[in-house]
């Protein structure tokens, strides 16, 4: 972000807003790692780091910074804001115990697939199924799934601000070809994901939607390429993923 357009306020929240990101990038950091890092005078660093420790936004341990309590608190409103978000984490922990992946929800917010509940059993964590984590639509299987669902103008307006960058060597740049694609997820009921964000690894997606038509969100099972590259297999892992969609929005529905 330019800090040298808009007024004055945005600048300075778009300012910490930085510093909160980088944060969570390096896990903590001291005012001068910071100030280094984003060209800034250490005495401006420690202004907005001192603003943010008085909201609980982050807490001081010596001379590092870390993200605070109040992040977590306001994470938490997000997750449960909706009771499609609440119901949604047991479905997302269900679905896991059923198929031994990794398994996601999410939801689209401002173009973007930003990570709600995650579920790995005793396995690590990875970096990019963070909560909170953003994620493109266009090259993601829960984010394919969403964009299927989704009228062709909003899809137009997401790639339009959002555009179409290329993480790996399978990521789809050509507009037509994910066109044809969502077509192709729409007739199937899922999307797959191979290898088009992240080298490796594979993913399956379905979009759940209100009976309106209106998207709630999107569940995914992610794993290692090994593990996805019988089409058989992928076949019977939709199926199942689609089953537990379908019980989620019944469920959703008759609440």
């Amino acid at each position: 972000m330019d800090r040298d357009t808009g007024s004055k306020t945005l600048q300075t929240t778009a300012t910490s807003i930085e510093i909160l990101e980088l944060l969570e990038e390096v896990d903590g950091a001291g005012v001068s790692a910071v100030a280094e890092r984003m060209d800034l005078p250490k005495s401006t660093v420690h202004g907005h780091l001192a603003t943010l420790e008085t909201k609980q936004f982050v807490v001081k341990r010596g001379d590092v910074y870390y993200l605070g309590p109040e992040l977590l608190r306001l994470g938490n409103q997000v997750r449960t804001r909706k009771e499609g978000f609440i119901l949604a984490r047991e479905y997302t922990e269900r679905l896991f115990d059923e198929v031994g992946f990794r398994t996601t929800f999410a939801v689209e917010m401002g173009g973007q697939a930003v990570f709600i509940h995650t579920a790995s059993g005793n396995k690590m964590g990875w970096a990019h199924e963070r909560l909170g984590n953003r994620l493109y639509l266009h090259n993601t299987a829960i984010g394919k799934a969403m964009l299927a669902a989704m009228p062709r103008m909003r899809v137009e307006q997401i790639l339009d601000n959002w555009g179409m960058p290329q993480e790996t060597d399978h990521t789809i740049t050509d507009r037509d070809e994910l066109f044809a694609e969502l077509e192709q997820i729409r007739e199937q009921g899922y999307a797959v994901n191979h290898e088009e964000n992240i080298k490796d690894l594979y993913a399956i997606g379905v979009a759940a939607t209100e009976q309106s038509g209106s998207v709630i969100g999107g569940f995914s099972i992610t794993g290692p390429k090994h593990s996805f590259s019988d089409p058989a297999r992928e076949r019977q892992l939709a199926d199942v993923l689609t089953e537990q969609v379908n019980e989620y929005e019944l469920e959703l529905s008759l609440a």
